[in-house]
């Protein structure tokens, strides 16, 4: 009997366990779900003060602005008929069109409060400036430079490219494109672009005379390494065209 009811309180247990088990599972997964939520949540906050701080930043110079007790609202204006047929009245407009959505912003934030423009209001200019100056710093010393090789690179990639496949396509009127500009392909004449311009670069440093001559120096670079890969592909592909008569031979 006693071995009975061990069993059966065994077997009790364990189905309350196997139970319980969905449920703290369940309660897992909705704690975390609660988690990412609270997650995102606080992000959007971070971005929506971060996106709020540059714009206050870029409508007010200075921060004492913010402190301003007269609100100026834009006058109205009048259009005046004008039979010109230059452009110079249409920009005219559009700035003016700016120039009223920017005094009627100051003037919806100068209605706030001055207690909440000169605590909270000048702590978010301060963030917007700061945001302002890291990103002209990132972009005039970093991502502008950085832009500048990469589309350096780009044009070399189609000079090359084109010269390339437009002297094998006369050549050789078979060969498909998609041949042409393989994987490999594509990779190789990448890295021979990269290198390209990595030169161009780094002469100036070594050489005194390079600004004065550098469009020589590029077209018998460009003209060389054109010559190159051509020669090497002509090759690679005889050397393939007799294999595969060869192979049917």
């Amino acid at each position: 009997m006693e071995t009975e009811e061990r069993r059966t309180n065994s077997e009790v247990t364990s189905e309350i366990t196997a139970e319980d088990l969905p449920e703290e599972r369940e309660i897992d997964g909705s704690e975390e779900d609660g988690k990412k939520l609270g997650r995102k949540i606080a992000m959007g906050l971070v971005a929506l003060i971060a996106s709020a701080s540059v714009a206050l930043a870029g409508f007010f110079s200075e921060p004492a602005a913010l402190l301003d007790r007269e609100i100026k609202i834009p006058s109205p204006q009048v259009d005046v008929l004008v039979d010109d047929d230059d452009d110079e009245g249409d920009e005219n407009e559009e700035n003016e069109k700016k120039e009223g959505f920017s005094e009627k912003t100051k003037a919806m934030i100068l209605r706030i409060p001055i207690a909440v423009r000169g605590t909270v209001g000048i702590v978010m200019w301060t963030l917007g400036w700061v945001l302002i100056k890291l990103a002209t710093l990132l972009w005039v010393g970093v991502l502008s430079p950085l832009l500048g090789f990469l589309l350096h690179v780009l044009l070399t990639f189609a000079i090359l490219a084109a010269v390339v496949a437009g002297v094998l396509k006369l050549l050789f009127p078979w060969l498909r494109l998609r041949d042409i500009f393989n994987k490999k392909n594509i990779i190789f004449l990448l890295i021979v672009s990269v290198l390209f311009n990595l030169c161009d670069l780094i002469l100036p440093l070594v050489w005194k005379d390079y600004t004065r001559i550098r469009d020589t120096v590029l077209f018998i670079l460009y003209f060389a390494l054109s010559v190159v890969i051509i020669i090497a592909a002509v090759s690679k592909i005889r050397k393939l065209k007799t294999a595969l008569t060869v192979l049917a031979g």
